[in-house]
C-alpha cells in the first residue's frame, strides 16, 4: 500500500485511535499492526470474522 495515501487519510491516527481502546498490551500490539489488504480473499475473510464477533 503506497504511505503517502495512507498519511493523507490519516491511517495511522486511526491505529493509534483504535489501540487506545485496548486494554491488554497483547490487543494494543495486535492493533498497531493491522493494515489494509487489497488481497480480496483476505478481505473476505476478515468481514466475516467481523460479522461472527457482533
Amino acid at each position: 500500500m503506497d504511505l503517502n495515501i495512507l498519511e493523507k487519510l490519516e491511517f495511522y491516527k486511526i491505529i493509534e485511535m483504535v489501540s487506545n481502546f485496548c486494554v491488554t498490551n497483547q490487543g494494543k500490539e495486535i492493533a498497531s499492526q493491522l493494515a489494509p489488504t487489497h488481497q480480496i480473499t483476505e478481505v473476505k475473510q476478515l468481514l466475516q470474522e467481523t460479522r461472527r464477533s457482533c
